[in-house]
């Protein structure tokens, strides 16, 4: 859900979502060893454009909601696998 939120921010393409996406893409340039190479695979470049806005739709739109629906569908296999929630100790 924060990478959905994180990415659905630049969405609406207003000075605020360039700014937090702005803050946050520097705040990953700043994390050790692959920093410079994660923001710049952010931002896809080495500032915010219309290729960016177009990258995180995609992840956004349908990259995501995939990844999520994998982890739900293997959650619920588990739990039907195991045989549900356990009662109170």
């Amino acid at each position: 859900t924060l990478l959905l939120s994180f990415t659905g921010y630049l969405l609406p393409w207003d000075q605020l979502a360039l700014w937090a996406v702005t803050v946050g893409s520097n705040m990953a340039a700043y994390t050790p060893v692959f920093g410079a190479q994660v923001s710049f695979a952010l931002v896809g470049g080495v500032q915010i454009t219309a290729d960016t806005l177009l990258r995180w739709y995609v992840l956004h739109v349908l990259f995501l909601p995939f990844i999520i629906t994998i982890f739900m569908a293997v959650h619920f296999w588990r739990v039907r696998k195991d045989g549900g929630i356990s009662g109170p100790l």
